[in-house]
């Protein structure tokens, strides 16, 4: 049974990605194993199934290596966090960020081939690294097209000061400003309601002294 429990907020994989960690202390880290990691990237389109299936059983065989990939994602997953908090900034991302990912890119060096999607056919990557790094590959690919895209990557912080979500802003207008309109953006506005009464009904209570 795949896990389905990670959020998605993020419209891309890379900020998806990025927004794994646990989002307050004591929480649960939604990469907190090799299988994990795997289903996150299969549910987030990073791996196709099969690819998938062969890394999860991968795990078998080579735990060790499996677990040293897995403790290599936490680091990606910092470089990404460092990298979108940049571009969300507005400022250039540091050369040795870039280095961090141009060898991340390296674990999934191969070339694209058409696989069964369905009654159709889809593009899949087939990384030509036979160890489990290679699945982390996709998430390098998504992080340096960010890069590359610079200002015009749409990368925003959640304006809910509370939360740590990134996300990529497509809209039209550019003006997304919550990672969820239905969870930080309700909460903000009732927020800013709770506080605009409060101060009308403090403005009243003195207006009566």
């Amino acid at each position: 049974m795949i896990r389905r429990s990670f959020i998605k907020v993020g419209d891309d994989l890379a900020v998806d990605f990025a927004n794994t960690v646990p989002r307050r202390p004591g929480t649960r880290d939604e990469l907190d194993s090799w299988r994990a990691l795997i289903d996150f990237l299969e549910l987030r389109g990073g791996l196709g199934r099969d690819e998938a299936a062969a890394l999860r059983a991968m795990a078998a065989d080579d735990a060790r290596g499996c677990a040293a990939a897995l403790e290599r994602a936490h680091v990606l997953r910092a470089t990404a966090r460092d990298v979108l908090g940049t571009l969300a900034a507005r400022r250039p991302v540091p050369a040795a960020r870039v280095e961090q990912v141009n060898e991340a890119l390296g674990w999934g060096l191969g070339a694209p081939r058409l696989v069964r999607r369905g009654p159709g056919w889809g593009l899949a990557h087939t990384p030509s690294v036979a160890g489990p790094l290679r699945a982390l590959a996709p998430v390098a690919r998504a992080l340096a097209a960010l890069i590359a895209a610079g200002r015009t990557s749409g990368i925003r912080q959640c304006a809910n000061p509370a939360c740590i979500l990134y996300f990529r802003d497509r809209s039209r207008a550019g003006r997304r400003r919550w990672c969820s309109m239905a969870v930080c953006g309700n909460r903000m506005k009732v927020a800013a309601h709770h506080r605009r009464h409060g101060r009308r009904r403090l403005a009243g209570a003195r207006g009566l002294a």
